[in-house]
């Protein structure tokens, strides 16, 4: 008989709401913005672009956050398979939660890569051209997509 313990598979950190905007959503983007572990300086990051979004479209920023999440996250993924020789595109279903993680960190590649003067101001457009399905992440969604159905779509 093995000497191996059971272990814990698959234990989920528990990821706790946002103090001021009670989301657990604007917690894992600052998670993901923060660098070196300076949380302080990714929260203050999130917050200006937030007020920015409330500034620019009267709307609330949870909202046009909501949809931006929603029209970027994709429902699946590409993974290469290699059969006889040759490497194949395979579209592979996604579950919600790493979709969420595909969207978060798509749009946060794209705001970094956008011209512009800061990080929270790139963050904030990029975040309003999403919710209205533009901007470099819904393109980049888009583009998984039609590889997915060229190379027979799982349903």
């Amino acid at each position: 008989m093995a000497r191996t313990k059971n272990y814990k598979l698959h234990y989920k950190r528990e990821i706790h709401p946002d103090p001021i905007y009670k989301s657990r959503i604007i917690q894992l983007i600052e998670q993901r913005l923060m660098r070196h572990g300076k949380k302080k300086l990714a929260s203050r990051i999130l917050h200006k672009s937030l007020q920015t979004i409330h500034k620019k479209t009267q709307l609330d920023p949870l909202l046009v956050l909501d949809k931006a999440l929603r029209h970027t996250t994709p429902s699946v993924e590409i993974q290469t398979r290699r059969i006889g020789g040759a490497v194949y595109p395979l579209p592979v279903e996604l579950r919600n939660e790493r979709g969420l993680f595909k969207a978060l960190r798509w749009i946060l590649i794209a705001a970094k890569k956008r011209p512009g003067t800061t990080l929270a101001d790139n963050l904030a457009n990029e975040l309003i051209d999403a919710s209205k399905k533009a901007g470099m992440a819904f393109h980049k969604k888009e583009e998984v997509h039609k590889i997915a159905d060229a190379n027979g779509r799982v349903k």
